[in-house]
């Protein structure tokens, strides 16, 4: 009970596209093809017609043309008329049925979709939507994976703008600190009244530095002398006496040193940006306080965990992924064969594995993590991965920060934006939440109502709700704004960042041993950020 062939053909029986699904050599589907008109009788009402050893079961598609089935006798006629239908619509699908040309042009779309509903001579589980999805080869981990990469793209786009700026305002405030040195000597006077900041001061100083010379041991004149009444103003393409190669490559070369003085002294002051004509005197601004140093011990254990979900509109959860790893750090030669003994409190169903060198019975049967071979050691002062876990959930519970945003148009030619934030899993603190929201170009929000700060950001288009902390104490929050604009689609996808100190997945290190059981002394990270977290 196997198809034997589907093709569509001629009213004169040629055959313009065909797929067998049985070893036939073609000139027997052809000479099938071209006996099945011969074999119709005009004015009858069916669609098939058998042979002794065959069956064609068949339907006009256009005026001149049949979609043709040719199976065994044996066959169940009602399933081959069902698959035929099948071909005939996904065929008019896919080319004008009332032009032969066309379907030649199309015959290879016309196979493959002949072999995506009978494979093997059978017909397969499929229907006209599956066929369109098939078609159109969707993938939804495709799409993942491309927003992924343009949100990489993104931020490092972000980033270098950010180094380009500081780097930008560090040369600034260098120059204004070797001009106001004097390190520009008497061409200082001179651009003190421009752009540069400052107050105006007139091109001819009241007392001129005289031109120093290289290989000069003399001091300069005291400021005192009295001025010479020849003295003139700095003329444009004329060299002052004096001043020879050897001269401006010495002034030249202080000034360098005055540039990276200033520079190296600037690395450790604030930055503030002045405006046109503004003074350049720093003001003491607030700065974040730096993270403090991470006190390793002889011995580091780092987790590492990273966060993919992917929520749509409407709250339903399309990705859930969590990836984490537990790494090792021995910087103590003592060190090199310890035990890492560790808690776990699985709610999520994870999937770990250790690693090869790993002994994976003990960790099953105590939960400590230590080398196969007594004799063996961990590397030095390299980071070893010694457990990964993944965590996969299509609950939407399970996610950890849930946002929900509601964009409505009011009818007036504004939309009513509301976001909210709920924090599911009360046991984890996020720092630095940023939710990033699409707005329309150009367009001014005007901000009603919000749990924390926000800032929009012209350039991206984007409107950024910043969080500071997000804990139990703090689990929920909205931001309601207003924005001209009709399409509530515009505001997708949201984007959401944030750090946290604590893992998903739960596991702690409870102590570190070496082989002996006597207690070592160690220093952990945790770090639990998102790869991507939309809503889409």
């Amino acid at each position: 009970m196997v198809i034997l062939a589907s093709s569509i053909c001629t009213k004169s029986g040629k055959a313009l596209a065909s797929r067998q699904f049985v070893e036939m050599p073609r000139t027997r589907i052809e000479g099938l093809l071209a006996s099945f008109p011969k074999l119709m009788v005009p004015g009858q009402q069916h669609t098939t017609v058998e042979t002794e050893t065959i069956r064609y079961v068949y339907q006009p598609i256009g005026e001149d043309m049949y979609v043709v089935l040719i199976t065994s006798r044996q066959n169940n006629i009602v399933q081959d008329m069902d698959t035929l239908h099948l071909i005939a619509r996904a065929v008019s699908d896919i080319c004008d049925v009332g032009d032969q040309q066309d379907v030649v042009y199309h015959g290879f779309d016309i196979l493959q979709t002949f072999e995506e509903i009978i494979s093997q001579g059978c017909r397969d589980n499929v229907d006209l939507a599956k066929l369109r999805t098939i078609k159109e080869m969707e993938s939804h981990e495709e799409k993942i994976q491309e927003m992924i990469e343009k949100n990489k793209e993104l931020e490092a786009k972000q980033e270098m703008k950010r180094q380009a700026k500081f780097f930008d305002q560090q040369r600034r405030e260098a120059a204004k600190r070797g001009f106001s040195d004097g390190g520009m000597g008497s061409s200082g006077s001179m651009l003190s009244g421009g752009r540069m900041g400052g107050s105006y001061e007139p091109l001819i100083s009241p007392a001129p530095e005289p031109v120093r010379t290289f290989g000069s041991d003399s001091p300069p004149a005291s400021s005192g002398n009295k001025v010479s009444s020849t003295a003139r103003g700095m003329r444009l393409g004329r060299k002052p006496k004096g001043a020879d190669i050897l001269g401006a490559m010495k002034d030249e070369v202080g000034l360098a040193q005055d540039f990276e003085d200033n520079l190296s002294i600037a690395e450790n002051e604030p930055l503030i940006s002045t405006g046109f004509g503004a003074s350049s005197t720093p003001a003491p601004v607030e700065t974040a306080p730096a993270r403090p140093p991470i006190d390793m011990k002889g011995v580091h254990v780092q987790i590492d965990e990273h966060i993919t979900a992917v929520v749509n509109r409407d709250g339903g959860l399309e990705q859930m992924e969590v990836k984490g790893d537990m790494s090792l750090i021995i910087s103590d030669d003592d060190y090199t064969n310890v035990q890492v003994s560790v808690e776990t409190n699985d709610a999520h169903n994870a999937q770990v594995k250790t690693h090869p060198k790993i002994d994976k019975k003990k960790f099953q049967s105590s939960s400590v993590l230590a080398l196969k071979d007594p004799a063996g050691s961990f590397p030095v002062s390299q980071p070893i991965g010694i457990l990964k876990w993944r965590i996969v959930s299509g609950n939407e519970d399970d996610i950890p920060l849930t946002i929900n945003c509601w964009p409505s148009p009011t009818g007036s030619g504004t939309v009513d934006v509301n976001i909210e934030y709920e924090l599911n899993n009360v046991d984890l603190e996020l720092e630095n939440v940023v939710v990033t929201i699409p707005i329309p170009p150009g367009a001014q929000p005007t901000v009603n109502d919000v749990d924390g700060i926000y800032n929009v950001d012209r350039a991206h288009g984007v409107l950024q709700w910043q969080i500071p902390s997000i804990d139990s104490s703090n689990k929920d929050g909205s931001l309601d704004f207003n924005i001209p604009g009709n399409d509530a689609g515009l505001f997708f996808p949201v984007q959401v960042s944030f750090a946290c100190k604590k893992p998903y997945y739960g596991i702690a290190v409870t102590s570190v041993t070496t082989p002996d059981s006597q207690d070592v002394e160690f220093s952990q990270t945790i770090s639990l950020a998102p790869e991507i977290y939309s809503v889409i």
